[in-house]
C-alpha cells in the first residue's frame, strides 16, 4: 500500500502548507458511510500517482481547527487538492478514484510516459 500522511496540528504545515507535491486532503470520520466507502478509492489513487501527488488523510473528528479553519468543511467526505500551500481543487461528497482524478489531473505533474514510435512494416508493396 502507498504510503498515506495521517494529518494532525504537528504536521500540517510541513505535509501540506510547505509539500513540494500537490497534496489530496481527504476530509473524513469514522462515522461517516460515504467516508468509509471511499477509502479503497482514496488508497488505489495513492497508489496509483504517489509519484505525483501526495496524498493525506485529516479526520475531522479529532482535528476540528484545521478542519474549519483551513478546510472549511460543511459536508463529509470532502477532499482538497493543495498545491504550493493553497487550495486548487474541491471534491464535495462521495466520487470515485477515476472522478477524483479527472478533476485534479490538471494539477499534477505531467505523465513521464514512454514514447514507442509506431511500428511500420517496410515491405516492397509499391
Amino acid at each position: 500500500m502507498a504510503d498515506i500522511v495521517i494529518l494532525d496540528e504537528d504536521n500540517w504545515e510541513a505535509e501540506v502548507l510547505q509539500s513540494s507535491l500537490p497534496v489530496l486532503v481527504d476530509c473524513w470520520a469514522d462515522w461517516c458511510g460515504p467516508c468509509r466507502m471511499m477509502e479503497p478509492e482514496i488508497e488505489a489513487l495513492a497508489e496509483q500517482e504517489g509519484d505525483r501527488l501526495k496524498v493525506a488523510k485529516l479526520d475531522t473528528d479529532r482535528h476540528p481547527i484545521l478542519t474549519q479553519d483551513f478546510c472549511e468543511v460543511d459536508l463529509l467526505p470532502t477532499c482538497l487538492l493543495f498545491k504550493g500551500g493553497t487550495v486548487v481543487a474541491r471534491l464535495d461528497g462521495y466520487h470515485e478514484r477515476g472522478e477524483i482524478l479527472w478533476e485534479i489531473e490538471p494539477h499534477l505533474k505531467r505523465r513521464q510516459e514512454a514514447w514507442t514510435p509506431p511500428t511500420t512494416s517496410l515491405s516492397s508493396e509499391y
